[in-house]
């Protein structure tokens, strides 16, 4: 089990590191003090929920304000976090499509709609998707329709076909390469 007590004061002291210069680029608007009941309730709330795993900009805002924090403790809270370098969206979209490719077979377009559900932005998705070539996407298909195509072995071809169809199409990928990859694994196994 994690250390989520040493983490949690780790993410304190990042954050109470952040300098006056860091201070005076955040909003105007949403400047509250450090010292605020608001702010710090706020703020150990975000650290015990970044403890646990990282969160893009908009599911910490989405989690805080449903915890009932004013939006404007939220705002600030949100900027330092992001000055502190413990909020990066662009680098949770990257860590998200590497664990996501990894673990469940997603195509670009499954990743392209998750990440949006989860509030990143265009730029950090489309950056984070770049790095994903096309012969990446058809090799992965393939290997999701080659395990497939094993565990159907005993049942007619239309079946099989039918199977493997549905569970790419259900991962986003393209017709064409769902097509082309059924036939060649059912043709191998």
């Amino acid at each position: 089990m994690p250390d989520t007590v040493g983490t949690v004061r780790q993410l304190q002291d990042q954050i109470d590191a952040i300098s006056a210069e860091h201070a005076a680029e955040t909003r105007d608007d949403y400047r509250i003090p450090s010292d605020d009941p608001e702010y710090k309730r706020a703020k150990k709330r975000a650290l015990n929920i970044l403890s646990a795993r990282d969160h893009s900009s908009a599911e910490l805002r989405d989690k805080l304000l449903k915890k009932e924090h004013p939006e404007d403790v939220v705002e600030t809270l949100i900027d330092k976090l992001t000055n502190a370098n413990l909020l990066d969206d662009r680098a949770y979209a990257h860590g998200y499509v590497r664990a996501q490719r990894q673990s469940r077979s997603l195509s670009k377009k499954a990743l392209r709609l998750q990440m949006r559900k989860k509030g990143l932005p265009d730029g950090a998705v489309a950056e984070a998707l770049d790095d994903v070539q096309a012969e990446d996407e058809h090799e992965l298909a393939f290997s999701v329709a080659m395990k497939k195509a094993h565990s159907t072995r005993g049942l007619p071809r239309e079946v099989r076909e039918r199977r493997i169809l549905g569970m790419l199409a259900r991962r986003g990928f393209p017709t064409g390469i769902c097509l082309d990859v059924t036939r060649r694994a059912l043709d191998e196994v």
